[in-house]
């Protein structure tokens, strides 16, 4: 289950921790982690959305006061939990799977759509945001305006396929949102860190694309069988983890323009 990018932010006071990881383990790794850089108490456990290689270690964090989410988290446990639980523990070449949705830590303070929520670690203020439906419904992103970092999870995926399991059309619209911040390093949900421009380059490029060829082949009367087909043998290019994403990309994003 560790194959997210997790990570905290120090302040003065405290410490704010950015997704637990996919896994009891991973996420006990992140408190020595913690431990190995400051002795401050961790306030806040930001879950970016329910995605269980990003909170699957939920549990490693139980005492903390503080969980955020968006609004639509605590549906998507409900929804997904079990179906999440049930693929996700099932053992991996000998190893033990990422974990269990009943080790979750839900949240204390749920941020509505739209909304920011100003969090203060001590002379370190972090803006959380609940975005509208984009990779999921229920993403959020955290800009730490000291440095201009943005923690933009899965958001923004590197080197690594986007995953599309919301609104393709919204997703655009949250990278042109995000784009307006003044961003001196992205962090991405999955991939390496860098300037924003250069990071989110591939994956702009990738969700135009299947914005424009979706709807092409819908003007055209084109079956979704077909374009599945297509795409499972679709170049990938440098995209990793292409052929596992790929088509169920386009099956989202024609599922959403059919209708427009």
């Amino acid at each position: 289950g560790n194959i997210a990018n997790s990570g905290f932010i120090v302040g003065k006071t405290s410490v704010v921790v950015i997704d637990p990881g996919g896994s009891i383990a991973a996420a006990a790794a992140l408190r020595q982690a913690i431990r190995r850089v400051t002795s401050l108490p961790v306030s806040h456990l930001v879950l970016t959305h329910f995605h269980p290689d990003h909170v699957f270690g939920g549990a490693a964090f139980a005492d903390v006061e503080h969980v955020v989410a968006h609004e639509n988290f605590k549906r998507a446990v409900l929804q997904r939990g079990a179906f999440y639980t049930e693929r996700f523990a099932k053992p991996i070449d000998g190893e033990s799977g990422a974990g269990d949705f009943s080790d979750l830590v839900l949240p204390t303070i749920e941020i509505p759509v739209g909304e920011v929520l100003v969090v203060d670690a001590g002379e370190r203020s972090l803006s959380i945001r609940a975005h509208e439906t984009g990779h999921t419904d229920n993403d959020l992103s955290v800009f730490d305006a000291e440095t201009g970092t943005l923690w933009a999870s899965d958001l923004v995926f590197a080197q690594r396929t986007p995953s599309l399991d919301g609104s393709l059309r919204g997703w655009l619209e949250i990278m042109d949102e995000l784009s307006m911040l003044p961003i001196e390093r992205v962090i991405p949900g999955h991939g390496l860190p860098g300037r924003f421009d250069r990071v989110t380059a591939a994956q702009r490029d990738y969700l135009d694309e299947l914005l424009v060829e979706t709807r092409q082949r819908l003007a055209a009367g084109e079956r979704l069988a077909d374009a599945v087909i297509e795409a499972e043998g679709a170049d990938p290019g440098d995209w990793l983890l292409f052929k596992q994403h790929h088509p169920a990309n386009v099956t989202k994003a024609w599922t959403e323009l059919e209708w427009d």
